[in-house]
């Protein structure tokens, strides 16, 4: 599995050291690694390649139907204000993690705070800003402590309703897996330059839900492959 990994050719070599680049991979694995190691019979390719015939125990919902979406905020313009941290486009990184080195603290109203803090799991998304090539949509997992940080107003965030029936790490990689395949494209407006997102397109994207046991067993997959792989490229 590794020696295919190392071949793909999302990963570029310069030099000595390969630079991978494990945004456009890491849930291509999720679905790749299904595929192969689970016990659904012979015939997986095929029906995970055809959505109408889902393994048992697979539903076909879309985001809306497991996610609740929130509107981020910006400067307060009444008192009461609290000082907080705000994550903006500009602490998504490009493999899709949160920078927490440049986050700007800003006044805003106490009572916005109170109902738009982050909780940990929650899923920061991308809604305005972007680039040709990089649409909206770009999506971040939340890990950090609850109701200590907010999230600006080019951003929502999607939290699940019951997480015991959706893992909000299986969405992300769900979600990171769609982004880099350009679906995306086909869900913004572009206006003086500034790209939107269509939020109607994009909570009514179909999400392929496996059994929480499954989504569990496919998120440790992923991160055990990943925990090889930087383990071989410190190694170099």
């Amino acid at each position: 599995m590794i020696e295919e990994i190392l071949h793909r050719p999302h990963i570029r070599c310069n030099g000595v050291l390969c630079q991978i680049c494990l945004g456009k991979i890491v849930f291509e694995f999720c679905y790749h690694i299904a595929l192969i190691y689970n016990e659904y019979g012979s015939n997986i390719v095929e029906r995970i390649g055809h959505y109408e015939n889902l393994p048992s125990g697979w539903t076909s919902i879309t985001i809306k139907d497991v996610c609740e979406n929130i509107n981020g905020l910006w400067k307060g313009k009444k008192e009461p204000f609290v000082n907080v941290g705000v994550i903006r486009n500009a602490n998504f990184t490009k493999d899709f993690k949160l920078d927490y080195s440049n986050i700007e603290y800003i006044n805003v109203e106490e009572r916005a705070f109170s109902q738009r803090h982050l909780l940990k799991g929650d899923l920061i998304v991308e809604k305005s800003g972007g680039s040709d090539n990089n649409p909206v949509g770009r999506a971040i997992l939340y890990e950090g402590e609850n109701r200590f940080f907010s999230f600006s107003n080019f951003t929502m965030v999607l939290r699940v309703k019951d997480k015991n029936v959706v893992s909000s790490k299986f969405l992300y990689y769900y979600i990171l897996s769609k982004y880099q395949k350009g679906v995306m494209r086909s869900m913004q407006t572009q206006t003086t330059g500034l790209h939107n997102l269509i939020l109607d397109k994009y909570l009514a994207m179909p999400l392929y839900l496996p059994p929480y046991s499954e989504q569990k067993r496919i998120i440790n997959r992923i991160e055990g492959i990943f925990n090889t792989l930087d383990t071989i490229m410190e190694s170099l």
